[in-house]
């Protein structure tokens, strides 16, 4: 397969810091070799905020999700899987923008990311990507974003959720978006995907890592236990590919700061050989 393999190395705005630093220690690990073994074509494309950017959370990724957008519809029209390396979940909405429609979205995370401005405790832009997508906010902001639509609620699946913010959780209950605890994905992942097959083109896979249980590596700060194993993530994947026909996927939110074994960095690869045999 022809791969286009599109590192984000961002988070917050900032170049290589925290989960920023994820997409660089997976290429210097070895992905790129390690594609290529498998016998993929692999290109390399960096995504870099503009030289005289000032260092703005929401300005900086906003721009950034404009230039991916750009780069995911390059690659789909040169026949390159794009498979996105993300410091930050709200590149989504770039990678999403560069595909034709309309778009499911499999949502994997131990997070919603379905706060807004109006109920973060945080403010963290991050912990809006999937608000964002569906057009819950940054309304303004997405429609600079080229080929942007939002992502129609009953269209999304949140897989693996178990850490959500009070008025997060009141939200995402009023919404239409499908939610399914670890213990659900397990159980009812395939018949919450059938009824998408009727109306969407084509589905993006995005992996937080933090979805997976603690006991399986620490993704990240935020890693939790209660989650999803390895093993099953990876069924999961299996199971979104024979519903879906995916046209793009992510792995986001890795910090290496906390990897110190090397189990996440393992685990990533893994996650990309399986979403690749999905396709």
């Amino acid at each position: 397969m022809d791969i286009e393999l599109i590192s984000v190395p961002y988070d917050s705005a900032l170049r290589n810091a925290r989960m920023g630093a994820g997409p660089t220690r997976l290429i210097e690990a070895g992905l790129l070799d390690h594609l290529a073994a498998a016998g993929h074509g692999v290109t390399r494309t960096d995504i870099e905020a503009p030289s005289d950017a000032l260092p703005a959370e929401i300005a900086t990724g906003f721009q950034l999700m404009r230039r991916l957008a750009e780069r995911i519809r390059a690659a789909g029209d040169g026949g390159r899987f794009p498979i996105v390396l993300a410091g930050n979940c709200n590149t989504s909405v770039g990678t999403v923008a560069g595909l034709d429609g309309p778009v499911a979205v499999v949502w994997f995370d131990s997070h919603a990311d379905f706060n807004t401005p109006e109920t973060t405790p945080t403010g963290f832009l991050d912990g809006m990507g999937l608000a964002t997508l569906v057009g819950r906010c940054w309304e303004q902001l997405t429609r600079g974003v080229p080929g942007f639509a939002p992502v129609e609620e009953r269209n999304a699946v949140l897989a693996g959720a178990r850490d959500l913010d009070p008025l997060e959780a009141e939200l995402l209950a009023d919404s239409d978006v499908k939610v399914l605890s670890p213990a659900q994905v397990r159980d009812e992942l395939g018949a919450s995907l059938r009824p998408l097959r009727e109306r969407v083109t084509n589905a993006y896979v995005h992996i937080d890592l933090d979805v997976l249980d603690s006991a399986e590596g620490m993704a990240n700060s935020l890693a939790s236990p209660g989650g999803l194993t390895l093993a099953e993530v990876r069924a999961a994947i299996g199971i979104v590919g024979r519903d879906l026909k995916i046209a793009a996927a992510a792995l986001a939110s890795y910090d290496p700061s906390f990897d110190n074994d090397g189990r996440i960095c393992r685990a990533a690869f893994t996650l990309i050989d399986t979403i690749l045999e999905a396709v």
